[in-house]
C-alpha cells in the first residue's frame, strides 16, 4: 500500500491555537499534540518510527528516532546511510514530518 507523509510540527516560535488528533498506522496510534506540549514530547511519540527533521538551516535528515534528552534528538539509521545515526540539537529543528496514516 501506498504510503502518505504529513507535517507533523510547524516553524518553532509560531503560535497555534492547540490542536490534537492520533496519527494512526500498521503499529496503531501515535498521539500528537500542537502548541500543548514541547517538541521533544511529540518526538518521544515517534520513538522507534522513521521522521524527516528540518533543521534552521534547511537541511532534511530522516531517520528513526532512537531517543531525546537533554535538548538533544538521537536519529539513527539514517536515509542514505543506514550505518550512521545524527545527534541534532532539538532547538534547530524548524519541521518534523512522520508517516501518520497508510493511503486508503
Amino acid at each position: 500500500a501506498a504510503l502518505f507523509f504529513f507535517v507533523v510540527l510547524a516553524v518553532t516560535g509560531a503560535s497555534f491555537p492547540a490542536k490534537s488528533f492520533s496519527a494512526e498506522g500498521a503499529a496503531g496510534s501515535v498521539p500528537v499534540q500542537l502548541n500543548t506540549i514541547p517538541i521533544v514530547d511529540n518526538l518521544l511519540a515517534f520513538k522507534g518510527k522513521p521522521v524527516t527533521v528540518t533543521l534552521s538551516s534547511g537541511q532534511s535528515i530522516t531517520g528513526i528516532v532512537k531517543d531525546t534528552k537533554n535538548g538533544i534528538l538521537l536519529l539513527e539509521k539514517i536515509s542514505q546511510k543506514e550505518f550512521y545515526d545524527a545527534v541534532i540539537l532539538i532547538d534547530r529543528i524548524n519541521a518534523v514530518e512522520a508517516r501518520v496514516r497508510e493511503k486508503l
